[in-house]
Parts: structure tokens; sequence; C-alpha cells
């Protein structure tokens, strides 16, 4: 199943809310989202002025991803609140429909993973016996 979460991403005076893959697997030095090409279009983001490119290594093999200049924040939402907030790098990858958050992302929001195959968490700051479940998927093409 995976655990998603709710997020609003907020890009240079655009927001979006949006469901998550919390994604241990991608692995970043940098408190990274990697938004679908038409999540980046409805930001504003896609065709972009300037990018940097870059390969990464996936499941699916080596892809290009386009790293955003835009300044960005990331809020995490539970409860009808805001849980935590980070500023994140964006990444654009063409061949992914989810928004994925980075393992580094995933730390600086403080969502504690519980069960990944039923989908349940926790944020650091919940009393002890709070467990959250995951939303739906949401996908963007």
């Amino acid at each position: 199943m995976g655990i998603r979460v709710r997020v609003r991403l907020l890009v240079e005076g655009r927001e979006v809310e949006a469901v998550a893959l919390v994604n241990s697997g991608f692995e970043s030095r940098d408190p990274d989202i990697c938004v679908p090409l038409g999540l980046a279009k409805v930001l504003g983001l896609w065709p972009p002025a300037s990018f940097e490119s870059e390969e990464a290594m996936t499941a699916g093999g080596e892809v290009p991803l386009f790293r955003l200049p835009a300044r960005a924040e990331v809020q995490l939402l539970a409860g009808g609140e805001v849980k935590s907030r980070s500023p994140c790098s964006v990444v654009v990858n063409p061949y992914v429909d989810e928004v994925l958050l980075s393992d580094y992302l995933i730390d600086e929001l403080g969502i504690v993973p519980v069960s990944f195959r039923r989908g349940l968490w926790r944020h650091r700051s919940d009393p002890e016996g709070i467990v959250r479940e995951s939303e739906e998927p949401q996908y963007w093409r």
C-alpha cells in the first residue's frame, strides 16, 4: 500500500494541496520533493526558464530529473492543521505520476512510519498511541 500524506506545496506565490508518497527509497542530500510534469505545469513551473539536469538511478533504471531553481516550501497537513513545514527543492520527473517525498524531507517534516504495508504513520509531535492512516493516491497526468 505505501504511506501517503497530504501536503501543501508553496512555490513562488502559488500553492497546491496534493497527496505525496513517503518514499524512503528516494535518497537525497537535500530536502527534495519530486513532482510529476502535470503538477509542475499546474504550478506554472513547466516549461522552466532554467534548470539543472541530473540522472537518477531508480527501480526502473536511470532517468533524467530536472532540478528547478524555484524557492519552495512544503507543509505537512493532518487533522485539518499544518503539522510541520520545511523549505524544499523541487525536482521534476517526467516518468512519475505521484508526488514523492525524499528521505531527507520525510525527516524534516517529522513523518514517522509505523507500517508501510498498512499505510500507517504518525508525526513526531503526536501523543503516544496516535496512529494516522494514509491518504488515497493522487495521480497527476
